[in-house]
């Protein structure tokens, strides 16, 4: 696996709708392996390698959680508004980065005002340094400006991993990666894979995507997390280390069957563990794609991650380069007989 290109993803600074950073690393890797490069009117980028059977549109997400500057007050602090579903104790004295309109980024401390009675962390404002409102201005900082957690890649031991932005920069590397190894393989499918924007605040870009893709089958990429990480057994299917999860159901897709039970036949001959999951609450982009057109067969594989939505999570290579490896498998394989039989 091309490692460094997951280290620049997860660098690069974008939440939704100002994804720029994260479409030029992804441009610019994946022309090569692809027969043409299209956007839509939001910003996902849809790299097309050709073929005479149906279309299967592999979906990822490019936008992470984070902020955008409200207002500049007098004394010099920005007050700041979440963009996507940040942890609630992550919004607490941490370090972030403020990218301005002219891509300068200024360091800064992020903190709030943590309220007990509804367990939120409220009046949340970054602390760039500065005295007054005057002095921000003079650095170029204005309202909308993008606020990113500013956290490094480590490299942890045992093949695992930290960073920022893994949801869902961790899916952009699978599919790209695999892109990147389908690129001159035989293949009965014409195959769009979808960078998409905005998933974070209501999945926008994945179905704007699809109006430029027009699939007949959709594989979504994205990640999961438990929320107790000293859970350990068969209630956590979302261990890192432990292979691919294959989500069953949640509040917005309920997974085609045939699909599913193409996936589990898949993995078991390439010799793959599955965690097979199902999310309470919560969606993926999957959710908007399954209704395209007159409906579209879906199925999401998950990335299993600790701590999702924060400044750093921890993810395993080794679940990487599997989903990977499962993803070729699928996109070799189901052609127009599969879409047939998936309907």
């Amino acid at each position: 696996m091309e490692q460094e290109l997951l280290m620049r993803l997860c660098q690069a600074n974008a939440i939704a709708s100002q994804e720029g950073q994260v479409r030029q690393i992804l441009r610019e890797y994946g022309t090569p392996w692809c027969d043409c490069v299209q956007s839509d009117g939001l910003g996902s980028l849809i790299f097309t390698q050709e073929g005479e059977g149906p279309t299967i549109m592999v979906a990822a997400h490019m936008d992470e959680v984070g902020f955008m500057v409200r207002a500049v007050a007098d004394g010099g602090l920005l007050t700041v508004m979440p963009i996507g579903s940040v942890r609630v104790f992550s919004r607490l004295m941490q370090e972030v980065v403020v990218t301005t309109e002219d891509g300068q980024e200024y360091f800064g401390i992020l903190n709030g005002e943590y309220d007990k009675n509804s367990k939120e962390v409220k009046d949340l404002y970054v602390d760039l340094g500065q005295d007054s409102r005057e002095q921000v201005a003079a650095l170029g900082v204005q309202v909308g400006d993008m606020v990113t957690f500013a956290s490094s890649f480590r490299q942890y031991p045992g093949g695992r991993l930290a960073a920022k932005a893994l949801d869902d920069r961790a899916g952009c590397f699978v599919m790209m990666e695999a892109m990147r190894r389908m690129h001159g393989q035989a293949h009965p499918n014409r195959i769009c894979y979808a960078a998409t924007s905005s998933e974070e605040v209501g999945t926008r870009g994945a179905r704007t995507a699809a109006e430029v893709a027009k699939p007949d089958l959709c594989i979504v990429l994205d990640v999961a997390c438990h929320n107790n990480e000293w859970v350990r057994n068969h209630t956590n299917q979302r261990q890192i280390g432990k292979g691919m999860m294959l989500e069953h159901y949640d509040k917005t897709l309920v997974a085609n069957r045939e699909l599913v039970r193409r996936i589990r036949r898949a993995a078991g001959e390439l010799g793959l563990s599955l965690q097979e999951d199902m999310l309470a609450g919560g969606g993926t982009d999957g959710g908007v794609l399954h209704t395209h057109g007159k409906g579209c067969p879906t199925v999401v594989l998950g990335i299993p991650l600790r701590y999702g939505h924060s400044p750093y999570s921890i993810a395993c290579w080794k679940d990487m380069e599997e989903g990977t490896r499962l993803l070729c498998r699928l996109l070799s394989e189901w052609d127009a007989r599969v879409l047939k039989e998936a309907i």
